[in-house]
């Protein structure tokens, strides 16, 4: 078992910041671990500064265990996807990257939540790379059979109910019909898609609700001021690619009790307005520096992972980073 101090030996001052904000409702979100990539092709600009010559996800997983042992105050853990290596031409080597994912997080003292994302079913790199997505691929029964422990319903999206008066909604942000070609093959590749099924559901069930809604998905439902959707060093795309997120974001307009959408994907931290409805992005647990604005990471160090405690207290969201990047806070606008 690896010696995870490098990692857990910073976290006591984060922890005390997080007993002191005294929040009513606090939660892990960790996302875009890509686990192995590094081993895999380090192509990104990482150092090493002592024996590894790669990261472990399994390693940022278990170092959350060090905060909620001594963190009674958080109740769970949420997973925002993209947490396996589907670029690894190995079938088993890709699935096992994501297995060892899930594996560690489920060994957690408190429930995950988990949200699917558009590595996760690794149609994108088949049709990149050539690899063959009859085989290199996890379709949605075998997804929900690996990252679905906590989900009371057959779909891959779902509902929970939080105190103190919230209801968290986990949004399936590649929830594609699955239809295959003459030869059996899938005519997908990175496509994000919300379904007309699921936004119904999200319409007549999910939004059924007096309670305030906070809305977890891998690709964020508004990408306007979004930096990291794409073409860095610039990084900004100012329209929505996630096919239906329109919908969803009209409903939205219509129920003011929905007042956040937290996401990965774009490898960045972001905090913007669309109207009142809160986005905030979050940084790649994954060792990885994609354009000049990120921060540094360093191999073997602290900055080899990134992720934060969500501290939900009045109209404040108060997130606590651990890893690299910085702690941040911002308001919930509810409708007055």
């Amino acid at each position: 078992m690896e010696d995870i101090s490098y990692l857990t030996d910073h976290y006591d001052k984060k922890i005390d910041r997080i007993k002191q904000i005294n929040a009513p409702l606090n939660f892990v979100f960790i996302t875009d671990q890509h686990n192995r990539l590094n081993e895999h092709d380090n192509g990104w600009a990482i150092r090493t500064t002592d024996t590894l010559t790669f990261e472990l996800a399994r390693n940022h997983i278990r170092s959350i265990q060090y905060i909620l042992d001594r963190c009674p105050e958080i109740s769970f853990v949420v997973s925002g996807g993209d947490v396996g290596n589907d670029y690894d031409p190995d079938d088993e080597a890709y699935k096992f990257s994501v297995r060892e994912v899930y594996d560690e997080l489920y060994k957690l003292s408190v429930p995950v939540h988990c949200v699917i994302g558009n590595h996760d079913d690794g149609f994108g790199n088949c049709a990149d790379r050539g690899y063959d997505c009859r085989t290199h691929s996890i379709l949605p029964d075998e997804m929900h059979e690996i990252c679905m422990k906590y989900n009371p319903t057959k779909e891959n999206y779902y509902y929970i109910n939080v105190e103190p008066g919230y209801r968290f909604v986990f949004m399936n942000s590649v929830d594609l019909p699955y239809q295959f070609n003459s030869d059996g093959s899938y005519p997908f590749d990175w496509r994000l898609e919300i379904s007309n099924k699921q936004a119904v559901w999200f319409e007549e069930e999910a939004l059924n609700t007096n309670r305030k809604i906070i809305i977890f998905s891998h690709a964020p439902l508004h990408n306007a001021g979004i930096f990291g959707t794409e073409g860095m060093p610039l990084g900004i795309k100012p329209y929505d690619d996630t096919l239906n997120a329109p919908r969803i974001l009209y409903d939205i307009s219509r129920h003011k009790n929905v007042v956040a959408n937290i996401c990965g994907h774009v490898h960045f931290d972001n905090i913007t307005y669309n109207d009142r409805l809160l986005t905030v992005s979050t940084l790649c647990s994954l060792v990885q520096e994609w354009c000049p604005a990120c921060p540094r990471r360093d191999l073997g160090t602290i900055t080899e992972t990134a992720f934060d405690v969500f501290s939900i207290k009045e109209d404040m969201m108060y997130i606590t980073r651990f890893g690299a990047g910085q702690d941040r806070e911002t308001h919930i606008l509810f409708e007055i």
